[in-house]
Protein backbone atom coordinates (compact mmCIF):
# COMPACT_ATOMS: atom_id res chain seq x y z
CA UNK A 1 0.00 0.00 0.00
CA UNK A 2 1.31 3.46 -0.88
CA UNK A 3 0.52 6.63 0.75
CA UNK A 4 -2.39 8.81 -0.70
CA UNK A 5 -1.15 11.61 -3.42
CA UNK A 6 -3.41 14.52 -2.96
CA UNK A 7 -5.31 16.25 0.27
CA UNK A 8 -8.73 14.81 -0.30
CA UNK A 9 -7.59 11.22 -0.80
CA UNK A 10 -5.64 11.79 2.64
CA UNK A 11 -8.97 12.87 4.02
CA UNK A 12 -10.71 10.20 2.90
CA UNK A 13 -8.45 7.60 3.84
CA UNK A 14 -8.35 9.11 7.18
CA UNK A 15 -12.41 10.19 7.71
CA UNK A 16 -13.21 6.18 7.14
CA UNK A 17 -10.01 4.65 8.58
CA UNK A 18 -8.07 1.84 8.15
CA UNK A 19 -10.33 -1.00 9.07
CA UNK A 20 -13.21 0.24 6.68
CA UNK A 21 -12.10 -1.89 3.53
CA UNK A 22 -12.08 -5.37 6.04
CA UNK A 23 -15.04 -4.36 7.79
CA UNK A 24 -17.52 -2.20 6.10
CA UNK A 25 -16.65 -2.14 2.07
CA UNK A 26 -19.42 -3.16 0.06
CA UNK A 27 -22.11 -4.01 3.00
CA UNK A 28 -23.12 -1.09 5.33
CA UNK A 29 -24.10 2.73 4.26
CA UNK A 30 -20.96 4.68 6.19
CA UNK A 31 -21.36 8.36 7.02
CA UNK A 32 -18.51 10.61 6.92
CA UNK A 33 -17.90 14.37 7.07
CA UNK A 34 -14.63 16.28 5.64
CA UNK A 35 -13.92 19.89 5.78
CA UNK A 36 -16.05 21.44 2.99
CA UNK A 37 -13.57 24.25 2.71
CA UNK A 38 -11.24 21.32 1.76
CA UNK A 39 -12.98 20.11 -0.52
CA UNK A 40 -14.32 23.25 -2.77
CA UNK A 41 -10.47 23.64 -3.00
CA UNK A 42 -10.73 20.80 -5.04
CA UNK A 43 -13.66 20.98 -7.35
CA UNK A 44 -16.35 23.97 -7.01
CA UNK A 45 -17.79 26.09 -8.98
CA UNK A 46 -15.29 28.17 -10.37
CA UNK A 47 -13.83 24.84 -12.00
CA UNK A 48 -17.54 23.51 -13.13
CA UNK A 49 -18.13 27.18 -14.81
CA UNK A 50 -14.36 26.85 -16.35
CA UNK A 51 -14.77 23.30 -18.27
CA UNK A 52 -18.29 24.05 -19.69
CA UNK A 53 -16.93 27.02 -21.23
CA UNK A 54 -14.35 25.24 -23.14
CA UNK A 55 -17.74 23.92 -25.08
CA UNK A 56 -16.28 20.41 -25.02
CA UNK A 57 -15.67 17.95 -22.28
CA UNK A 58 -13.55 14.97 -24.09
CA UNK A 59 -12.74 12.42 -23.12
CA UNK A 60 -15.46 12.90 -20.05
CA UNK A 61 -18.65 12.86 -21.08
CA UNK A 62 -21.34 15.33 -20.88
CA UNK A 63 -24.83 14.91 -20.18
CA UNK A 64 -28.20 16.50 -19.10
CA UNK A 65 -31.09 13.93 -17.63
CA UNK A 66 -34.29 14.29 -16.54
CA UNK A 67 -37.32 11.86 -15.35
CA UNK A 68 -34.87 9.30 -14.98
CA UNK A 69 -32.99 9.28 -18.22
CA UNK A 70 -30.52 11.27 -20.27
CA UNK A 71 -31.86 13.89 -22.91
CA UNK A 72 -31.04 13.49 -26.58
CA UNK A 73 -27.38 15.32 -27.49
CA UNK A 74 -28.95 17.10 -29.84
CA UNK A 75 -31.39 18.80 -27.21
CA UNK A 76 -28.24 20.90 -25.33
CA UNK A 77 -25.31 20.36 -28.25
CA UNK A 78 -24.78 22.62 -31.00
CA UNK A 79 -22.41 22.11 -34.19
CA UNK A 80 -19.76 25.14 -34.82
CA UNK A 81 -16.73 24.62 -36.64
CA UNK A 82 -17.18 21.09 -37.27
CA UNK A 83 -17.21 20.22 -33.78
CA UNK A 84 -20.68 19.15 -31.46
CA UNK A 85 -19.98 21.50 -28.45
CA UNK A 86 -22.42 22.24 -25.35
CA UNK A 87 -24.89 25.25 -25.99
CA UNK A 88 -24.62 26.68 -22.71
CA UNK A 89 -27.83 28.66 -23.43
CA UNK A 90 -29.98 25.64 -24.38
CA UNK A 91 -28.57 23.51 -21.66
CA UNK A 92 -29.08 26.10 -18.91
CA UNK A 93 -32.74 26.66 -20.04
CA UNK A 94 -33.24 22.56 -19.60
CA UNK A 95 -31.87 23.04 -16.23
CA UNK A 96 -34.29 25.47 -15.00
CA UNK A 97 -36.92 23.15 -16.70
CA UNK A 98 -35.67 20.38 -13.96
CA UNK A 99 -32.99 18.31 -15.74
CA UNK A 100 -29.61 17.96 -13.90
CA UNK A 101 -26.04 17.63 -15.71
CA UNK A 102 -23.90 15.16 -15.25
CA UNK A 103 -20.15 14.42 -16.11
CA UNK A 104 -18.75 11.13 -16.19
CA UNK A 105 -15.42 10.22 -15.84
CA UNK A 106 -14.72 13.59 -14.20
CA UNK A 107 -11.49 12.61 -13.57
CA UNK A 108 -10.01 12.07 -17.02
CA UNK A 109 -9.97 16.03 -17.66
CA UNK A 110 -9.64 17.71 -14.02
CA UNK A 111 -6.27 17.15 -12.35
CA UNK A 112 -7.65 17.30 -8.54
CA UNK A 113 -10.43 15.25 -8.97
CA UNK A 114 -7.89 12.48 -11.05
CA UNK A 115 -5.66 12.58 -8.03
CA UNK A 116 -8.56 11.98 -5.59
CA UNK A 117 -9.61 9.22 -7.64
CA UNK A 118 -6.74 7.29 -7.97
CA UNK A 119 -6.35 7.77 -3.71
CA UNK A 120 -9.62 6.04 -3.84
CA UNK A 121 -7.86 3.23 -6.17
CA UNK A 122 -5.49 2.63 -3.55
CA UNK A 123 -7.67 2.93 -0.80
CA UNK A 124 -10.03 0.41 -1.93
CA UNK A 125 -7.34 -1.56 -4.42
CA UNK A 126 -9.91 -1.72 -7.07
CA UNK A 127 -10.37 0.40 -10.59
CA UNK A 128 -12.62 3.49 -9.33
CA UNK A 129 -13.51 6.70 -11.73
CA UNK A 130 -15.33 10.28 -10.61
CA UNK A 131 -18.73 11.52 -11.80
CA UNK A 132 -20.22 15.16 -11.59
CA UNK A 133 -23.99 15.66 -10.40
CA UNK A 134 -25.22 19.16 -10.58
CA UNK A 135 -28.74 19.57 -9.70
CA UNK A 136 -31.51 22.19 -8.64
CA UNK A 137 -34.40 22.72 -6.70
CA UNK A 138 -35.95 19.89 -5.85
CA UNK A 139 -35.00 18.09 -9.73
CA UNK A 140 -34.50 14.28 -9.82
CA UNK A 141 -31.85 12.46 -12.62
CA UNK A 142 -32.96 9.05 -11.72
CA UNK A 143 -35.83 7.41 -10.04
CA UNK A 144 -35.10 5.04 -7.50
CA UNK A 145 -32.14 2.54 -8.58
CA UNK A 146 -28.81 0.64 -7.54
CA UNK A 147 -25.56 0.90 -9.07
CA UNK A 148 -23.76 -2.37 -9.71
CA UNK A 149 -20.66 -0.50 -8.56
CA UNK A 150 -19.79 0.62 -5.28
CA UNK A 151 -19.40 4.58 -4.44
CA UNK A 152 -18.15 7.34 -2.04
CA UNK A 153 -20.59 10.51 -2.67
CA UNK A 154 -19.33 13.53 -1.86
CA UNK A 155 -21.45 16.56 -1.29
CA UNK A 156 -19.27 19.53 -2.23
CA UNK A 157 -21.99 22.36 -2.27
CA UNK A 158 -25.12 22.43 -1.38
CA UNK A 159 -27.61 20.14 -0.40
CA UNK A 160 -29.15 16.60 -1.33
CA UNK A 161 -32.13 14.62 0.14
CA UNK A 162 -31.27 10.87 0.30
CA UNK A 163 -33.23 7.68 1.39
CA UNK A 164 -31.30 4.08 0.60
CA UNK A 165 -33.18 1.31 0.56
CA UNK A 166 -30.74 -2.00 0.78
CA UNK A 167 -30.51 -4.16 -1.98
CA UNK A 168 -33.39 -6.75 -3.69
CA UNK A 169 -30.91 -9.30 -4.91
CA UNK A 170 -27.19 -9.89 -3.99
CA UNK A 171 -24.00 -9.08 -5.51
CA UNK A 172 -25.82 -7.66 -8.77
CA UNK A 173 -23.45 -7.69 -11.72
CA UNK A 174 -23.88 -5.26 -15.34
CA UNK A 175 -24.19 -8.77 -16.76
CA UNK A 176 -26.54 -10.36 -14.11
CA UNK A 177 -29.36 -8.92 -12.11
CA UNK A 178 -33.34 -7.22 -12.21
CA UNK A 179 -33.18 -3.28 -12.31
CA UNK A 180 -36.67 -2.65 -12.69
CA UNK A 181 -37.88 0.15 -10.25
CA UNK A 182 -41.01 -2.01 -9.04
CA UNK A 183 -37.85 -4.11 -7.53
CA UNK A 184 -37.32 -1.32 -4.45
CA UNK A 185 -37.33 -1.94 -1.44
CA UNK A 186 -39.91 0.32 0.54
CA UNK A 187 -38.29 -0.24 3.76
CA UNK A 188 -35.92 3.16 3.90
CA UNK A 189 -32.65 1.94 5.93
CA UNK A 190 -31.24 5.48 5.77
CA UNK A 191 -31.86 9.04 5.21
CA UNK A 192 -30.53 12.23 5.29
CA UNK A 193 -30.08 15.44 3.55
CA UNK A 194 -26.55 15.40 2.67
CA UNK A 195 -24.75 18.81 3.42
CA UNK A 196 -21.26 20.05 2.08
CA UNK A 197 -18.80 17.76 3.71
CA UNK A 198 -20.95 15.08 3.91
CA UNK A 199 -19.56 11.59 2.26
CA UNK A 200 -21.23 7.92 2.51
CA UNK A 201 -20.31 5.02 0.95
CA UNK A 202 -23.07 3.04 -0.63
CA UNK A 203 -22.62 -0.35 -1.51
CA UNK A 204 -23.18 -1.93 -4.66
CA UNK A 205 -26.55 -2.80 -5.45
CA UNK A 206 -28.39 -1.02 -2.93
CA UNK A 207 -31.73 0.27 -3.73
CA UNK A 208 -31.48 4.54 -3.18
CA UNK A 209 -33.87 7.34 -3.94
CA UNK A 210 -32.30 11.04 -4.63
CA UNK A 211 -32.94 14.29 -5.39
CA UNK A 212 -31.97 17.79 -4.81
CA UNK A 213 -32.49 19.65 -1.14
CA UNK A 214 -32.62 22.84 -2.04
CA UNK A 215 -31.89 25.64 -4.32
CA UNK A 216 -28.32 23.68 -5.61
CA UNK A 217 -26.76 20.37 -5.06
CA UNK A 218 -23.23 19.53 -6.19
CA UNK A 219 -21.94 16.35 -5.54
CA UNK A 220 -19.29 14.30 -6.87
CA UNK A 221 -19.33 10.49 -6.92
CA UNK A 222 -16.73 8.48 -7.03
CA UNK A 223 -17.30 4.71 -8.64
CA UNK A 224 -15.57 1.49 -7.96
CA UNK A 225 -15.61 -2.18 -9.73
CA UNK A 226 -14.38 -4.54 -7.34
CA UNK A 227 -13.72 -7.58 -8.50
CA UNK A 228 -15.76 -10.83 -8.79
CA UNK A 229 -15.85 -14.27 -8.99
CA UNK A 230 -16.83 -13.96 -12.25
CA UNK A 231 -13.52 -12.21 -13.09
CA UNK A 232 -11.41 -14.95 -11.40
CA UNK A 233 -13.44 -17.57 -13.02
CA UNK A 234 -12.40 -15.60 -16.60
CA UNK A 235 -9.07 -14.78 -15.19
CA UNK A 236 -8.59 -19.51 -14.68
CA UNK A 237 -10.03 -19.89 -18.35
CA UNK A 238 -7.22 -17.44 -19.73
CA UNK A 239 -4.99 -19.29 -18.12
CA UNK A 240 -6.36 -22.82 -19.43
CA UNK A 241 -5.38 -21.45 -22.97
CA UNK A 242 -2.16 -23.54 -22.53
CA UNK A 243 -4.46 -26.69 -22.57
CA UNK A 244 -4.87 -27.72 -26.24
CA UNK A 245 -8.21 -29.16 -25.04
CA UNK A 246 -9.39 -25.50 -24.43
CA UNK A 247 -7.94 -24.03 -27.72
CA UNK A 248 -9.93 -27.19 -30.12
CA UNK A 249 -12.56 -26.51 -32.05
CA UNK A 250 -15.68 -27.72 -30.77
CA UNK A 251 -17.25 -30.43 -32.53
CA UNK A 252 -19.98 -28.88 -33.41
CA UNK A 253 -21.02 -31.92 -35.89
CA UNK A 254 -19.71 -34.69 -33.43
CA UNK A 255 -22.06 -37.34 -31.94
CA UNK A 256 -23.76 -37.21 -28.64
CA UNK A 257 -20.63 -38.95 -27.27
CA UNK A 258 -18.15 -36.95 -28.83
CA UNK A 259 -19.29 -33.82 -27.39
CA UNK A 260 -20.04 -34.68 -23.73
CA UNK A 261 -16.22 -36.38 -24.05
CA UNK A 262 -14.97 -33.09 -25.30
CA UNK A 263 -17.10 -31.21 -22.40
CA UNK A 264 -15.70 -33.29 -19.83
CA UNK A 265 -12.09 -33.05 -20.75
CA UNK A 266 -12.50 -28.76 -20.88
CA UNK A 267 -13.99 -29.34 -17.38
CA UNK A 268 -10.49 -31.40 -16.27
CA UNK A 269 -8.50 -28.39 -17.90
CA UNK A 270 -10.25 -25.77 -16.30
CA UNK A 271 -10.34 -27.52 -13.11
CA UNK A 272 -6.83 -28.68 -12.93
CA UNK A 273 -5.88 -24.88 -13.41
CA UNK A 274 -8.04 -23.41 -11.16
CA UNK A 275 -6.70 -26.22 -8.21
CA UNK A 276 -3.35 -24.95 -9.21
CA UNK A 277 -4.06 -20.94 -8.68
CA UNK A 278 -5.08 -19.01 -5.58
CA UNK A 279 -6.74 -15.51 -5.39
CA UNK A 280 -3.61 -13.73 -3.83
CA UNK A 281 -1.84 -15.19 -7.72
CA UNK A 282 -5.05 -13.51 -9.22
CA UNK A 283 -4.35 -10.21 -7.43
CA UNK A 284 -0.88 -10.13 -7.84
CA UNK A 285 -1.36 -10.64 -11.54
CA UNK A 286 -3.42 -7.48 -11.30
CA UNK A 287 -0.44 -5.85 -9.82
CA UNK A 288 1.73 -6.67 -12.32
CA UNK A 289 -0.59 -5.71 -15.23
CA UNK A 290 -1.53 -2.23 -13.50
CA UNK A 291 0.05 1.24 -14.50
CA UNK A 292 -1.21 4.43 -14.21
CA UNK A 293 -2.17 7.10 -16.20
CA UNK A 294 0.11 8.64 -18.89
CA UNK A 295 1.09 11.74 -17.51
CA UNK A 296 3.78 13.88 -18.99
CA UNK A 297 5.95 16.18 -17.19
CA UNK A 298 8.00 17.98 -19.83
CA UNK A 299 11.01 19.34 -20.00
CA UNK A 300 12.02 15.83 -17.71
CA UNK A 301 10.60 13.89 -20.36
CA UNK A 302 12.97 14.65 -23.10
CA UNK A 303 15.62 16.25 -21.54
CA UNK A 304 18.78 14.39 -21.67
CA UNK A 305 19.98 15.92 -18.65
CA UNK A 306 19.00 13.67 -15.41
CA UNK A 307 16.84 14.71 -12.37
CA UNK A 308 18.96 17.43 -9.77
CA UNK A 309 18.48 17.68 -6.38
CA UNK A 310 16.24 20.32 -6.67
CA UNK A 311 13.31 18.14 -8.13
CA UNK A 312 10.60 15.82 -7.27
CA UNK A 313 9.88 12.82 -8.20
CA UNK A 314 6.23 10.76 -7.55
CA UNK A 315 5.29 7.21 -8.25
CA UNK A 316 3.33 7.13 -11.29
CA UNK A 317 2.01 3.70 -11.15
CA UNK A 318 -1.73 3.77 -8.97
CA UNK A 319 -0.42 0.72 -7.07
CA UNK A 320 3.08 0.18 -5.97
CA UNK A 321 4.80 -2.41 -8.62
CA UNK A 322 5.75 -5.64 -7.24
CA UNK A 323 9.17 -5.98 -6.24
CA UNK A 324 11.26 -9.00 -5.71
CA UNK A 325 15.28 -9.41 -5.61
CA UNK A 326 16.71 -12.04 -8.67
CA UNK A 327 19.95 -12.54 -7.82
CA UNK A 328 21.88 -9.60 -7.87
CA UNK A 329 19.00 -7.80 -9.67
CA UNK A 330 16.07 -5.96 -8.46
CA UNK A 331 13.03 -6.50 -10.90
CA UNK A 332 10.09 -4.20 -10.41
CA UNK A 333 6.90 -5.11 -12.01
CA UNK A 334 4.04 -2.76 -13.24
CA UNK A 335 2.45 -2.15 -16.51
CA UNK A 336 2.39 -5.62 -17.82
CA UNK A 337 6.34 -5.45 -17.68
CA UNK A 338 9.61 -5.82 -15.75
CA UNK A 339 12.16 -3.51 -14.90
CA UNK A 340 15.42 -4.95 -13.80
CA UNK A 341 17.61 -2.65 -11.74
CA UNK A 342 21.21 -2.68 -10.00
CA UNK A 343 20.42 -4.30 -6.70
CA UNK A 344 21.46 -0.96 -5.22
CA UNK A 345 18.72 0.51 -6.22
CA UNK A 346 16.43 -1.46 -3.68
CA UNK A 347 16.24 1.14 -0.44
CA UNK A 348 15.48 3.92 -3.01
CA UNK A 349 12.27 1.96 -4.40
CA UNK A 350 11.11 1.11 -1.66
CA UNK A 351 11.51 4.44 0.09
CA UNK A 352 9.62 5.89 -3.30
CA UNK A 353 6.83 3.56 -3.19
CA UNK A 354 6.35 4.12 0.88
CA UNK A 355 6.04 7.57 0.68
CA UNK A 356 5.01 8.08 -3.40
CA UNK A 357 6.06 12.01 -3.51
CA UNK A 358 9.29 13.17 -2.52
CA UNK A 359 12.27 15.12 -3.23
CA UNK A 360 15.16 13.70 -5.30
CA UNK A 361 17.51 15.13 -2.43
CA UNK A 362 15.54 13.70 0.46
CA UNK A 363 14.77 10.28 -1.23
CA UNK A 364 19.01 10.01 -1.35
CA UNK A 365 18.94 11.01 2.29
CA UNK A 366 16.50 8.40 3.68
CA UNK A 367 17.60 5.74 1.32
CA UNK A 368 21.00 5.95 2.20
CA UNK A 369 22.23 6.10 -1.55
CA UNK A 370 24.01 8.73 -2.94
CA UNK A 371 22.49 11.48 -5.31
CA UNK A 372 24.25 10.66 -8.21
CA UNK A 373 22.49 6.91 -7.75
CA UNK A 374 19.31 8.01 -7.43
CA UNK A 375 19.03 10.74 -10.21
CA UNK A 376 20.02 7.86 -12.67
CA UNK A 377 17.47 5.81 -10.93
CA UNK A 378 14.89 8.61 -11.47
CA UNK A 379 16.29 9.12 -14.83
CA UNK A 380 15.78 5.32 -15.55
CA UNK A 381 12.01 5.08 -13.82
CA UNK A 382 11.02 8.28 -15.80
CA UNK A 383 12.00 7.18 -19.23
CA UNK A 384 10.06 3.37 -18.19
CA UNK A 385 6.84 5.64 -17.74
CA UNK A 386 7.09 4.62 -13.67
CA UNK A 387 7.43 8.02 -12.02
CA UNK A 388 6.78 11.91 -13.12
CA UNK A 389 9.58 14.52 -12.01
CA UNK A 390 8.60 18.02 -11.59
CA UNK A 391 10.71 21.26 -10.27
CA UNK A 392 8.42 22.04 -7.12
CA UNK A 393 6.64 20.20 -4.71
CA UNK A 394 3.30 20.41 -6.10
CA UNK A 395 2.94 17.75 -8.53
CA UNK A 396 0.40 17.31 -11.50
CA UNK A 397 -1.87 15.68 -8.63
CA UNK A 398 -2.36 19.18 -7.37
CA UNK A 399 -0.87 21.99 -9.30
CA UNK A 400 -3.92 22.96 -10.98
CA UNK A 401 -7.05 25.46 -10.45
CA UNK A 402 -9.65 26.80 -12.99
CA UNK A 403 -8.75 30.59 -12.72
Amino acid sequence: MTAPASELGRALAAAFGPDFVGKHLSTDVVLRHLDPEMIQEHFSWRDLNEILSRGRVEPAELKLCTGGSSLPEHAYTVTRAGHRVVDLTRTFSLMRSGASLVIDSLDRIHPAVRAATDDVMRMVGETASCNLFVTFDDAQAFASHFDEVDTFVLQVLGTKSWQVHGPSEEHPLPEYGDSDPARCPEAVLFERTLEPGDVIHVPRGWWHTVRGGGESSLHLTFAFTRRTGYDWLRWVAYRALDSTDVRESLARAGTPEEQRAQAERLVTAFVNEAKALTLRDFFDAERRRSGGRDTACLPWDVLKARPSAGTFVELATVQAPLMEMRGERLVLTAAGQEFVLPAVHREACETLVRTRRVGTAELAERSGTSPAAVSALVSALLRARLVTVTDGPAGPAEGWRAS
